[in-house]
């Protein structure tokens, strides 16, 4: 147990011969560093954070469940640091539930690691979220696909996005390397 709470104010007042005793055991803070914590997660770090204080448990032990080092899920609850392929399933167990079935992980800050797991039960809808699927299925990074299709990463990027379209020819040309490979 931590010792009593003790306020310097009180050893320099006679009539103040009280001490407050709190055990922190059981207590966790809502607020870490300032970050409150979500209640509907958008994000990987929110879901982490979340199912930590649900447990009442601290990073360290958390960091011992998921089988990584404290300062790994340190920074995957910064959003500093995606997690690879190779965590993805100790994650579900962890949380209890899938948290990759969200296209913009790394987002905003646009870094992105080169085996950001990425699977969904929805079917993708457009042509640019069956690319970034696709990629992602493969392991390939979107320099590694951009090389491949033989076009830039910030234009397969913009395709991911939804922000532009392939021509007809790039289309088919994606849509015959995604049969190939299936």
């Amino acid at each position: 147990s931590r010792p009593a709470l003790f306020h310097p104010a009180c050893a320099m007042l006679p009539f103040c011969d009280r001490t407050i005793s709190v055990s922190r055991s059981k207590y966790l803070p809502c607020r870490i560093r300032g970050v409150p914590v979500q209640k509907d997660p958008n994000s990987l770090s929110g879901h982490l954070r979340r199912r930590r204080l649900e447990l009442k448990i601290f990073q360290a032990e958390a960091a011992r469940r998921l089988k990584v080092s404290a300062r790994t899920l340190s920074l995957w609850e910064c959003d500093r640091l995606y997690p690879a392929w190779a965590y993805w399933p100790r994650i579900v167990v962890y949380l209890g539930y899938d948290p990759f079935t969200d296209s913009s992980l790394g987002r905003p800050k646009g870094n992105e690691s080169l085996d950001v797991a990425f699977l969904t039960s929805k079917p993708a809808a457009t042509m640019g979220q069956k690319l970034l699927k696709f990629r992602l299925e493969m392991r390939k990074t979107r320099k590694q696909l951009a090389t491949e299709l033989g076009i830039d990463r910030k234009t397969l990027w913009n395709w991911e996005s939804g922000r532009r379209m392939p021509c007809q020819s790039i289309s088919e040309k994606i849509t015959s390397l995604m049969m190939k490979k299936v």
